[in-house]
């Protein structure tokens, strides 16, 4: 009966068909697991070392402690570049997640014009970022482009949109929601596919109105999912570069599209202050860690996902 049980033990069994556990199984998994380091621990580690460096990728980097960090506390326009991160991230996430759900809503209902709806929704997204700028620039072009014409054609003055301090960052937000608000929407419909549907036909049954229905069960229902929205468009957000890269506005004027991904990539690029760019790096890491820290926290005090 011993012999019996050791060998329907489902745990003996398990190391058995592994060689005597892990160590049987290592050699299969080493090399996935040196790949895995090197591409990403390495350069982490890599990254916090230059933070404490002066590397230039011009002449072997040589130790300065904590000056890279210290000369980053004390930077205004590293501060200003945070202020409009930190807006930038806010105000798209906030667009994502309000009209994103809304979106989910339209494409849920049963119309003859669903597919192309949820096509028409989901297209920007799949369209390549130096793309989306160059249309975006065009449209947005102060001397005759399509949006300044349908200005004056009501009867009303152009604007700069990329040129004056007052429009850029908008403009901007503007594109980043274009772009990115598909992915957030096709997110939210499945969380509203998920949503059993026999607790919509009760409360209906019950008397409850369209809106009673939405407001006091499918939101609240879709909160794990807006928790994934909120993390995916924040972490996006603070680490958007390439838009200002390809719009060209130089992270101006006058600083206002500044994102810290961009001021990271002109210390490192333009500048060659690669050190300094690394200890950016650091911080745009930690603060994002720290983000994800409190999301998570939040979810599990106020969300619950039975």
């Amino acid at each position: 009966m011993a012999v019996a049980r050791r060998f329907t033990n489902p745990r003996s069994l398990s190391i058995q068909r592994f060689g005597g556990g892990l160590g049987g199984a290592l050699p299969y998994l080493l090399p996935a697991l040196v790949i895995f380091v090197l591409f990403s621990y390495y350069p982490l580690l890599r990254v916090l070392y230059l933070s404490f460096t002066d590397a230039d990728l011009l002449r072997p980097p040589q130790w300065v402690g904590l000056e890279n960090y210290r000369k980053m506390l004390l930077s205004r326009e590293f501060l200003g570049s945070l202020g409009v991160t930190a807006t930038f991230a806010l105000a798209v996430t906030a667009l994502e997640v309000g009209l994103g759900m809304a979106l989910a809503f339209l494409m849920q209902a049963k119309t003859r014009f669903q597919s192309l709806l949820r096509g028409a929704v989901f297209a920007p997204v799949v369209v390549s970022t130096v793309s989306a700028a160059l249309i975006w620039q065009y449209m947005m072009n102060p001397n005759g482009g399509p949006l300044n014409a349908g200005l004056q054609t009501l009867g009303l003055p152009p604007l700069g949109w990329l040129t004056r301090p007052e429009t850029a960052l908008a403009s901007v937000i503007l594109i980043a929601f274009w772009k990115g608000v598909g992915l957030p929407a096709v997110i939210y419909l499945a969380g509203l596919q998920a949503i059993p549907k026999e607790l919509l036909e009760a409360a209906r049954v019950d008397g409850a109105t369209t809106w009673q229905v939405a407001r006091r069960i499918t939101i609240p229902l879709l909160a794990p999912t807006t928790m994934v929205v909120l993390f995916l468009s924040l972490v996006g957000t603070f680490q958007s570069y390439g838009l200002i890269l390809v719009l060209r506005t130089d992270g101006g004027p006058v600083g206002s599209t500044n994102l810290l991904g961009y001021h990271i990539y002109q210390n490192a690029f333009q500048y060659f202050q690669m050190g300094y760019a690394c200890a950016l790096s650091v911080f745009l890491f930690l603060l994002l860690a720290a983000l994800a820290w409190i999301q998570f926290r939040l979810s599990e005090r106020r969300v619950h996902y039975q």
